[in-house]
């Protein structure tokens, strides 16, 4: 295991990811989790939510992720509390469809998407790995062989995963999101259930990635846009972090080299600082670079790193992400120990704009406030983005809390 070293962001030393995953995690449920209603819910009408009646199903689902991830460092501690937070989660089940709904189920809802579910698929063996009940493994399977396959394009024009189920055209999508979590749950799932057949699927996966996505660079296009199915061209951190953990699985499963070689492209790209997008290319001093989308996405990059940097041998993948983190706890933690959303510190506020200018020595670009970092009562959607209040979430914060546990093992 690597030793973790003291990191030093604007005067503030991180030297324990732990302490900070638990502090976290303890503030995001206190904050987000209704404990009567058994739903995650926003204290006021703000992104990823209906109104304050609770969260969609990614935020929620990716809460209960950092708790499948605590329970793994801290299993004395958090294993009891994986099962509670998980039955939270049944109300957006369609057990007509084996899959879960983006908005808790009701007769009619059929807004399904298959990243959310191939991603539950990965949450639930990995609550199976840490728990060994069996109501995990039956669910992944259940959502993998019933659902996510209806998802699959195996004709190969274009292949590719679908984004959702619901008859709108960005739905007929084919993206990363959906493609490299279902490589990665078929590949979780083919060591309990079908292994021939999965690995074979998550290998098919795997290659309309590598062999339609992939940039000169080594990172990873966004997915094919219906209904032309031309290349999305924006390559946000999980588009390259999901593949990585999924070929290291690949690799891990079949010891076939080829897919450690294609993993570690993946990562030498994203650890290379003069990509961007993969930084913030608003930043002229490569030394102040860090990346540039959003904390919910980077999360899923650190998985995919830390991990190459467990198989390789090569440091430099970890000590990447031990600087982000550092870069997040110094400047994305705000005084009330909550989070924001985005990497590039000139989107959030003028507070984060000035530190922004303090770290770079820039005073461009100027505040670009995004709305997702603001309420959206009805009364503040009438104000201008900038003078909307401010306001933190359950995606950005369940998703830091995620990230320092996984820096924790």
């Amino acid at each position: 295991m690597l030793a973790i070293v003291p990191l030093v962001v604007a005067g503030v030393a991180l030297s324990n990811f732990r302490a900070e995953a638990e502090r976290l995690t303890q503030k995001t449920i206190a904050t987000f989790f209704d404990s009567k209603a058994e739903i995650w819910k926003p204290p006021v009408a703000s992104a990823e939510a209906v109104g304050v009646q609770g969260y969609t199903f990614w935020p929620s689902l990716l809460a209960w992720q950092s708790v499948i991830e605590a329970a793994k460092v801290e299993p004395k501690s958090w294993k009891p509390r994986v099962g509670p937070f998980y039955d939270a989660l049944e109300k957006y089940f369609d057990p007509g469809t084996h899959a879960y709904c983006a908005w808790t189920y009701f007769p009619g809802n059929d807004d399904h998407f298959y990243d959310d579910n191939t991603w539950a698929a990965v949450a639930c063996m990995e609550a199976f790995d840490v728990t060994h009940e069996a109501r995990y493994r039956l669910r992944a399977i259940e959502i993998l062989d019933d659902f996510c396959r209806k998802g699959w394009d195996a004709t190969g024009t274009p292949g590719g995963m679908q984004w959702g189920t619901k008859p709108l055209p960005d739905r007929s999508d084919r993206t990363v999101s959906a493609t490299a979590a279902g490589a990665l749950a078929a590949l979780l799932v083919a060591k309990v259930h079908d292994p021939k057949g999965n690995r074979t699927w998550a290998k098919e996966q795997l290659n309309w990635i590598r062999s339609r996505l992939s940039a000169t660079n080594g990172l990873i296009y966004d997915g094919l846009k219906s209904p032309r199915f031309e290349r999305m061209n924006t390559i946000w951190t999980y588009n390259t972090g999901v593949p990585i953990r999924a070929a290291l699985e690949y690799y891990a499963q079949t010891k076939d080299s080829a897919y450690l070689d294609w993993a570690v492209r993946m990562g030498n790209a994203a650890i290379d600082r003069s990509q961007s997008p993969m930084y913030d290319g608003a930043v002229k001093d490569l030394s102040k670079r860090y990346w540039w989308d959003s904390t919910f996405f980077v999360q899923y990059l650190v998985d995919g790193l830390r991990l190459l940097t467990a198989v390789s041998g090569d440091p430099r993948y970890r000590t990447e992400c031990d600087r982000e983190a550092a870069y997040c706890f110094g400047h994305l933690r705000d005084s009330d120990g909550l989070y924001w959303r985005n990497m590039r510190l000139w989107t959030i506020d003028a507070a984060t704009t000035q530190s922004f200018d303090q770290l770079t020595g820039q005073t461009t670009p100027a505040l670009a406030a995004d709305a997702s970092e603001r309420r959206m009562e009805a009364d503040d959607l009438k104000l201008p983005v900038e003078q909307r209040p401010m306001v933190k979430t359950l995606l950005a914060n369940a998703s830091m809390a995620r990230m320092f546990w996984l820096l924790s093992h």
